[in-house]
């Protein structure tokens, strides 16, 4: 529970929350404890009669929540804020519970006896308010750490991605065509782009500031499949593929998108259904060093 609401329905919840707490204390303290001077009474159906205090406390609470959270479109700064509504809790219940003190059992209105239920009421309702103090207390505590371990989980988790994305983009790939033994070894990190012409398909391979253009006998997508779910070789183009990890600049607009690749001075074009998928996938690839 929250000692402060606001206006949504969350708030409305706690208000009823609180309600059934607190009528339920009272109803607790007087039916066991009898405290008040009512262990004497000898009134008949005394327990029904003191089942009304936790019906009207009920009631007060769900008209003093409402209250409060109707007093959040106030501008009222949290020191007298912490003075009103717990003052106003204590004015609305013990109010309520004079009133049905008059007409249950006394007949009669007495001003010392309004003072006297403020005093009942704030002597019943201070050990819910300490418990629920308490909660809130203990629950800000145990958040903070919370909030440090998961966020240093998803840390660890990214550093781990980048760790495999590494791993994976240095090992060495066999990539094989459709001629038998038509085989070619190569690691990610080195495959520049794809060119698909024909039943061709050129890879372009650059090693130690070397480039060397590769020929297998394959479609572009039979070559694509045989590449890593998280590889950052893209379809960019009906005619091509390319290495995110290894662009160094992308021009134009979605009408005509290019990719310019390092080390070489060559632009790889962009069909306008891939625009949106590369844009998004750049910002999301760490660059090649």
């Amino acid at each position: 529970m929250s000692l402060w609401l606001k206006d949504d329905f969350a708030s409305r919840k706690v208000v009823l929350q609180r309600a059934v707490l607190f009528s339920t204390v009272t109803l607790f303290v007087l039916f066991v404890f009898q405290p008040f001077g009512t262990n004497n009474h000898t009134i008949p159906f005394k327990f029904l009669r003191l089942s009304g205090y936790g019906l009207v406390t009920f009631c007060a609470l769900l008209l003093s929540g409402a209250l409060e959270i109707a007093s959040t479109r106030l501008k009222i700064n949290n020191i007298l804020r912490l003075i009103i509504i717990p003052c106003l809790y204590i004015a609305i219940v013990s109010t309520f519970n004079h009133s049905y003190f008059v007409v249950a059992i006394l007949g009669s209105w007495h001003w010392q006896n309004q003072l006297l239920f403020i005093l009942y009421t704030f002597a019943i309702g201070l050990f819910p308010i300490i418990f629920m103090y308490l909660i809130n207390r203990h629950a800000q505590k145990t958040a903070l750490p919370r909030q440090v371990i998961e966020t240093d989980n998803a840390t660890n988790q990214q550093n781990e991605n980048v760790v495999n994305s590494e791993r994976i983009s240095t090992q060495p790939l066999t990539l094989t065509g459709d001629n038998k033994g038509d085989k070619l070894q190569v690691a990610l990190s080195q495959l520049l782009f794809i060119k698909s012409a024909d039943n061709y398909c050129e890879l372009v391979i650059i090693k130690d500031n070397n480039v060397s253009y590769q020929l297998l006998r394959s479609s572009l997508i039979s070559i694509l499949k045989q590449l890593p779910v998280d590889s950052t070789v893209m379809r960019c183009h009906r005619s091509y593929a390319v290495n995110l990890a290894l662009v160094e600049l992308s021009t134009g607009n979605a009408g005509g998108l290019k990719l310019m690749m390092k080390p070489l001075d060559v632009t790889i074009p962009v069909s306008r259904s891939y625009v949106e998928t590369i844009k998004q996938a750049l910002s999301l690839v760490p660059k090649a060093c």
